[in-house]
């Protein structure tokens, strides 16, 4: 049998594998699905197809990799075969997501220019054998680009629904379109993180601290961790850290989780305690005045702000 993708996982037992040539009607290797509502439920299950999701609006939750995401409008997801997701509405929140299936033959070479980009994330996942938050197949739309992104799959809704001639190609170059957006989305990601490690020669060095830190800040981190990362002594890595990021270890871990909270409270699931904890603080009063002092506002009115935007 001919090997279609690169990076096959681990089956994960107890997930129900689905088969494309099962979820088809006709002879088009291609599936488009849209769903709106307050209940969706899915069990862990895994397809032995190439799956691309995108949040139209609402939040809910996407469990991959063994991590629970809470997603939200602009984000796109990914999801190669033989990986065990499941994608989730937030008791009493609407979600609107879209879903494109489709095997690689659909797109035949048409795929090839994006296996170093849009689907590298994926291949580096596999090869480093962590669930780090940099190598999933995610990825945050930008605001400038969402309409774009639901124009496209709009127009690929149409021509399935309508079915005039020549709609198989129609599909084809719109998926491909797409493939080439999100393929610059990555890039400028990466690209800004590129920026921010090259801001100083000395930031460099810490990259794996870092790296750590933007995984585990949910986690205890102390400095003496990050100094044993660096491979350094704790006074010797606290004086070259902030020397290097402008920071001490404790203020930049404090950043992360911050901007952290900052996403979960705009997207409205969470009550605050929740998102204390969740984003790495072990005390409310702490986790109130460190937002206070790197924003200016409390939580709570950082929320009633972005609420009246």
């Amino acid at each position: 049998m001919q090997r279609l993708w690169p990076f096959y996982g681990r089956i994960v037992m107890n997930a129900h594998l689905l088969h494309f040539k099962d979820q088809l009607t006709d002879d088009f290797q291609f599936k488009f699905i849209r769903h709106k509502g307050l209940k969706f439920q899915q069990s862990l299950h895994m397809h032995d197809y190439i799956q691309i999701a995108y949040v139209v609006r609402g939040v809910g939750n996407h469990h991959f990799l063994d991590k629970t995401l809470t997603v939200g409008k602009g984000d796109l997801f990914i999801i190669p075969p033989l990986k065990a997701h499941s994608i989730n509405t937030i008791d009493g929140k609407e979600l609107e997501f879209v879903l494109l299936d489709f095997m690689p033959a659909f797109l035949g070479d048409h795929l090839r220019p994006f296996s170093r980009s849009v689907f590298h994330h994926v291949t580096q996942f596999e090869k480093s054998g962590t669930s780090s938050e940099w190598l999933q197949p995610w990825l945050h739309i930008s605001q400038d680009k969402q309409l774009l992104v639901e124009q496209l799959l709009q127009d690929i809704q149409e021509e399935i629904e309508e079915r005039e001639e020549g709609y198989e190609f129609s599909v084809q170059i719109n998926v491909v379109k797409l493939l080439i957006l999100i393929d610059r989305e990555f890039r400028k990601t990466d690209r800004q993180r590129h920026q921010a490690a090259c801001q100083k020669p000395q930031y460099q060095q810490f990259q794996d601290v870092i790296r750590h830190i933007h995984e585990n800040y949910g986690q205890d981190i102390p400095l003496e961790k990050g100094a044993y990362i660096a491979n350094m002594t704790p006074a010797y890595f606290s004086h070259l850290f902030k020397k290097a990021t402008g920071q001490t270890f404790v203020e930049y871990l404090h950043e992360v989780r911050i901007e952290r909270a900052k996403e979960l409270i705009r997207l409205g699931v969470h009550t605050m305690t929740q998102i204390c904890f969740q984003v790495g603080f072990r005390h409310l009063s702490h986790f109130i005045r460190t937002f206070k002092k790197r924003t200016g506002l409390t939580p709570t009115e950082y929320k009633k702000s972005v609420m009246n935007n």
